[in-house]
């Protein structure tokens, strides 16, 4: 067998053992750094939310040809949280959002989602939302920095964001990092 041979035989092998070596420095690498799930830093942390109108929903979450009014809320910790009807972790979240929403205000905005769907979503999983925005577009949650939905920011008395979670609300997240927050601006 020649030197040439050898090396076609055993490339396979090599290319193997480098991958593997490689893969594992990496996932040493991961574990060594703290990482927190869910954790998607927002650039508006600290800041007031977007001024862009948001078209109100009436009963039949039709556009009333009225936008949110935030000002209602002004001086008051309130939420808002981003859903759709065919989002299934938003099903998850749905009796979170409701225990939410016996602590503070939640505001939700629908996200590219059809009435009677939200409608059906909504007697299904029970109505949190003190009001209801429509967002068909897509650009409110651009505006917002949402990556996806569900997406929950609780803003503080001075209309400024202090807190952000991507995805959805679990007991677990929310006796940990939403209750303490509520506890600690009231």
């Amino acid at each position: 067998m020649n030197t040439k041979s050898l090396v076609l035989r055993l490339l396979p092998l090599i290319l193997f053992s480098f991958i593997i070596i490689v893969s594992g420095l990496v996932l040493y690498e991961l574990k060594k750094k703290p990482t927190k799930k869910n954790l998607l830093t927002s650039q508006l942390i600290g800041k007031k939310i977007p001024d862009i109108k948001i078209q109100e929903a009436d009963n039949n979450l039709e556009n009333n040809n009225k936008n949110l009014n935030f000002k209602k809320y002004k001086n008051k910790l309130f939420a808002v949280n981003f859903f759709a009807s065919w989002c299934a972790p938003c099903r998850v979240e749905a009796p979170i959002v409701e225990d939410l929403s016996k602590i503070i205000p939640v505001i939700g905005i629908v996200y590219k989602d059809k009435p009677n769907n939200t409608k059906k979503f909504l007697d299904d999983f029970g109505n949190p939302y003190d009001k209801i925005g429509i967002d068909n577009s897509g650009k409110i949650a651009i505006e917002w920095g949402v990556y996806g939905v569900p997406e929950t920011f609780l803003i503080n008395e001075e209309g400024k964001i202090i807190y952000r979670h991507a995805g959805p609300l679990l007991y677990n997240i929310f006796k940990s990092e939403v209750l303490p927050i509520i506890k600690s601006n009231k």
